[in-house]
């Protein structure tokens, strides 16, 4: 069951990624932000502040009830998919207007050195490295 956050929590989630949406990089208003559950209650993730980041509406949708590493195959999957099913993206890859640069995805959180600590499906803690 999600809980409701206070505001003092939220501001924390907010702070996390420095006024950033936590996957995309984003400049996030805090007024803007969605909270996401890192690891979806719906697959076990916990309703508390270490399974939480801060996320703009369209990653926050998009996202849904993947994980981690479910957003990001869905996310490198995109070109492919409209490479298979948009003519007007064929014809632009075709003319050399449009061009599928790489298949990799690095969420902003990681830029900052963010990880979350992995037991199975799980991402657990949102724990700043020391490096």
């Amino acid at each position: 069951m999600r809980r409701k956050l206070t505001r003092a929590e939220r501001q924390q989630v907010y702070e996390k990624c420095k006024g950033h949406c936590a996957y995309c990089g984003g400049i996030l208003e805090y007024k803007d932000m969605q909270v996401d559950h890192v690891t979806p209650l719906r697959i076990g993730g916990t309703d508390e502040i270490q399974n939480m980041l801060p996320s703009c509406r369209s990653c926050n949708h998009y996202k849904s009830t993947l994980d981690v590493e479910g957003y990001r195959k869905y996310l490198a999957g995109i070109p492919h998919r409209l490479m298979r099913d948009n003519i007007p993206f064929q014809i632009g890859v075709r003319f050399g207007l449009v061009q599928h640069i790489k298949d990799d995805v690095t969420f902003y959180f990681e830029t900052l050195n963010y990880h979350f600590q992995k037991e199975g499906r799980k991402y657990n803690d949102c724990k700043r490295s020391e490096r």
